[in-house]
């Protein structure tokens, strides 16, 4: 049997069509003062600089350059990664990560079996060699390395926890550790990025900030202390971004 005419017909016009989307969008320039179209040769792409060729006018062109490089840019959603939690209720969103250990967690559990041997000599040295002393000493060293392990395991389930609601972003960290809760007016959230960061440990990780606008200007300010991979970080940054409408774009201290 022949093909059928009709089918290869819609064929060929579909792939026509894809082959018509595919080219990057294009934009022209109109003079902001008379409205007359300028002309390529007045462009100057590398100083986003344009001059009307009608009235004779110098005006900036970089917000419809940026427009161009966005449509340009190849953009892929990252999937929740594991370490994530993320639940949309209503209008609200909530994001909770395990929190990053501090400094002064880390220098406590390393001297932790350091501590644990100098306890136990003092009291060898001052306490009678009784069997009553010998079982207590035993219960308190393994009460002790029990915990230590415990608290590992406990370790992670200490959060830091975003919630975003109608007019607020809320930083929380639970348990607290001293560390006071956090809320900025979503209106005043201009930007959210991520860099690495190094902690005092030498531990390498990703912190996520934002810039936010004050009345003495804008400042930046740590959103996420650090998470332990960068897919974590992009995921966390893409979701707040969308949920508040923010179009991502690149800031001084933000890295690829």
């Amino acid at each position: 049997m022949g093909n059928d005419p009709l089918k290869e017909y819609k064929y060929k016009e579909k792939l026509e069509l894809k082959n018509r989307n595919s080219f990057p969008q294009v934009q022209k320039v109109d003079c902001p003062s008379c409205s007359e179209t300028v002309p390529g040769e007045h462009l100057n792409i590398q100083t986003n600089i344009a001059k009307c060729n009608s009235c004779d006018i110098i005006f900036s062109i970089s917000e419809q350059v940026e427009n161009i490089s966005h449509q340009n840019d190849i953009s892929q959603d990252i999937l929740r990664p594991e370490g994530v939690e993320l639940t949309h209720f209503q209008d609200d969103l909530d994001i909770s990560v395990e929190q990053a250990w501090s400094t002064i967690e880390v220098i406590l559990v390393s001297l932790f079996p350091m501590i644990l041997i100098i306890v136990t000599s003092a009291f060898v040295e001052l306490a009678p060699p009784t069997t009553f002393f010998k079982v207590g000493l035993l219960s308190f060293w393994l009460v002790s390395i029990v915990s230590y392990i415990a608290y590992f395991f406990i370790r992670k389930k200490h959060k830091v926890y975003v919630h975003i609601d109608d007019t607020d972003l809320h930083i929380e960290h639970r348990p607290k550790k001293l560390i006071k809760d956090k809320k900025y007016a979503i209106e005043d959230i201009d930007q959210v990025y991520i860099k690495s960061i190094t902690s005092s440990s030498g531990t390498k990780g990703v912190g996520i900030f934002m810039l936010v606008n004050d009345v003495k200007g804008q400042k930046k300010v740590e959103l996420i202390k650090s998470v332990n991979s960068r897919t974590k970080a992009k995921y966390i940054e893409q979701e707040i971004e969308r949920h508040l409408g923010i179009k991502d774009r690149r800031v001084p201290d933000e890295e690829v």
